[in-house]
């Protein structure tokens, strides 16, 4: 009993571990800790139980019965445990779910060649050494080459994400019967054994395939990224242009300024005068471009949106000390920035009201510091510090922000919602 109850541990610490690198948390390390914990207890309890049932039992239908119920349990934490769009859940959960049939395949091939009896304690514990041995060089293959480009594409193209996951699921199949034959000890193992080994380089292939459509949906978003850091700074550049021509104008209109201020003079009304001076040096400080910070990205956000937001009769105040050179990359800077605004020039319009935008972009230690608040409906909900059923822009601001094992959170008092959002600037590869 304690060697299977080991054995059943290591197993399931092992799946805690890929769902935790998958995943993006969604709760607090405490909360999640606890998850995960019960799921373990109640993972091994179950396990223990249903081998005392079935360890005898070679029923096709007993051992899907175990099976299924197994994955649904799997897919219940999975989703409940990630912040990621549904759909990239789904499509991860099933990669996972795949694999493990692989594994599991792969297992009971070595063993069937070491033992005679399968369903021997040796056999037994060996399988599950060669799954574990086998998920090692997976999980550092998915951290080194996969996961990068998994967390930066958001889930907003659903389509593309649900169509891969149809594909997960007919091999999922495929290879849930592989593991129920070889479970049952069918005969026909070695012929069984080759057709899996097809399937297994088809599946690699298709893999290929899908991860490189992955990339290519990564880099897309990041090519919509530039193209809108370019508007931005196109806007500037033509409120420079229209704010030169205006400069021109007064420089030419200088001589008519003075003769007038001279006549005001030479007639005592000194007042008169100083007036006339006060509102000359106001039109002139108005046509001075407005400067946030030092970086031209950000600043061309700022000003952009500080035009949108005023436009609409929406109070604009920001503060930035970004450096002209960030460590944050242009294309990330576009993403989280220019989200963050546009959900909140849409919030202060949902409220019927004028609203107020404020937003402060700070620079602390190793880390940036970005919080942007905004006038709010009451219809906006906040559920484990995220607004929920978040949309699109929140999903491109998150995918941004893992790149900088960033946090994110919001809140809302007095019909105010505020959204912190931490970068850290020394990044980690590992969690």
């Amino acid at each position: 009993m304690i060697l299977q109850s080991t054995s059943l541990m290591l197993i399931v610490l092992m799946h805690v571990v890929c769902f935790y690198i998958m995943t993006e948390r969604k709760y607090s390390a405490k909360k999640t800790v606890l998850i995960y914990t019960g799921y373990i207890v109640a993972f091994v309890g179950l396990a223990l139980i249903t081998s005392r049932l079935l360890f005898n039992i070679k029923s096709v239908y007993a051992i899907s019965l175990a099976f299924v119920s197994t994955i649904l349990a799997a897919f219940i934490l999975f989703i409940n445990v990630s912040s990621d769009p549904i759909c990239k859940k789904v499509f991860l959960f099933l990669c996972y779910s795949t694999m493990f049939c692989i594994f599991y395949c792969c297992s009971v091939i070595v063993v069937g060649i070491w033992f005679e009896d399968s369903f021997d304690t040796a056999a037994l514990y060996t399988k599950s050494a060669i799954r574990i041995f086998l998920y090692l060089p997976a999980i550092w293959a998915y951290i080194r080459f996969l996961r990068p480009a998994i967390r930066e594409v958001s889930g907003s193209n659903k389509k593309v994400w649900y169509s891969i996951s149809l594909v997960s699921v007919l091999f999922l199949i495929v290879f849930s019967v592989f593991l129920i034959v070889y479970y049952v000890e069918n005969d026909y193992r070695l012929w069984h054994s080759v057709l899996f080994g097809v399937t297994v380089m088809i599946y690699c292939s298709v893999l290929w395939i899908i991860f490189g459509l992955i990339r290519y949906m990564k880099e897309e978003s990041r090519t919509e990224m530039v193209e809108k850091n370019m508007e931005y700074l196109q806007q500037q550049l033509k409120t420079a242009e229209e704010n030169e021509l205006f400069a021109k104008t007064i420089r030419h209109d200088f001589r008519h300024h003075n003769q007038n201020i001279a006549v005001l003079l030479k007639k005592g009304n000194i007042d008169e005068a100083l007036g006339y001076i006060q509102q000359y040096n106001e039109s002139i400080e108005a046509i001075k471009p407005k400067v946030f910070c030092p970086n031209v990205t950000v600043n061309a956000i700022l000003a952009s949106f500080c035009h949108i937001a005023q436009s609409n009769g929406i109070a604009f105040s920001a503060a930035a000390d970004t450096p002209q050179k960030s460590v944050i990359a242009d294309i990330d800077l576009v993403a989280i920035i220019s989200n963050l605004l546009e959900n909140a020039v849409n919030g202060c319009k949902e409220c019927g009201t004028q609203g107020e935008i404020t937003i402060n972009i700070r620079s602390v230690a190793n880390k940036v510091v970005i919080v942007c608040s905004n006038t709010c409906s009451e219809n906006v909900k906040i559920i484990d510090n995220m607004i929920n059923n978040k949309g699109v822009g929140i999903d491109s601001i998150i995918a941004s922000s893992r790149k900088y094992n960033g946090d994110i959170s919001y809140r809302k008092e007095d019909g105010v919602l505020t959204a912190c959002i931490i970068l850290k600037t020394l990044k980690l590869s590992f969690f």
